[in-house]
């Protein structure tokens, strides 16, 4: 699962990095806005879904984890470690979500003329930066979370076999 996640988030910072080169390299002109319109729907779209899908999943797994552990009686372990887990990623991945919903809103205003272009584009760059830094600090927590749940699935087929 954290496999498809993280390929749906690159996907979108991908294409978010696209819409953002290809805001540089068309010539002004209605054609050139609508492809650079559609590249950002696009992007959105997948990015507002993938990073809202990975912090379901991390909130997903810690609710099995700690309920696991509570009916078992291990303590509160795996609780400790998710919730520091979802410390070093839930701030920037709901700074991700947001810059890219307003970018997005931005891009509109920009081409109505009721922002400066400048703001769009000092925005998409913002945006850009911090959809990469959220998609490593997903890559590594996912990957704490694989071997969080496998190290709970390892423990309860020690307390089954005991």
């Amino acid at each position: 699962m954290a496999i498809a996640l993280l390929t749906l988030v690159l996907l979108g910072t991908l294409s978010l990095l696209a819409t953002t080169v290809l805001g540089y390299l068309g010539p002004p002109g209605a054609a050139w806005m609508r492809q650079h319109f559609l590249w950002s729907l696009g992007s959105t779209f997948l990015l507002v879904m993938g990073h809202s899908f990975v912090m379901f999943f991390l909130l997903a797994t810690g609710v099995e984890m700690k309920d696991m552990e509570k009916a078992r009686g291990w303590g509160d372990s795996f609780r400790k470690r998710t919730v520091a887990m979802k410390a070093r990623v839930f701030p920037v991945m709901t700074s991700a979500l947001l810059l890219v919903v307003i970018n997005f809103m931005m891009g509109a205003a920009a081409h109505t003329r009721a922002v400066p272009r400048v703001v769009h584009i000092a925005l998409a760059w913002a945006t850009l930066l911090t959809c990469v830094l959220a998609l490593y600090r997903e890559y590594r927590v996912l990957g704490d979370n694989n071997r969080l749940i496998a190290e709970a699935a390892s423990r309860r087929e020690d307390t089954a076999a005991s």
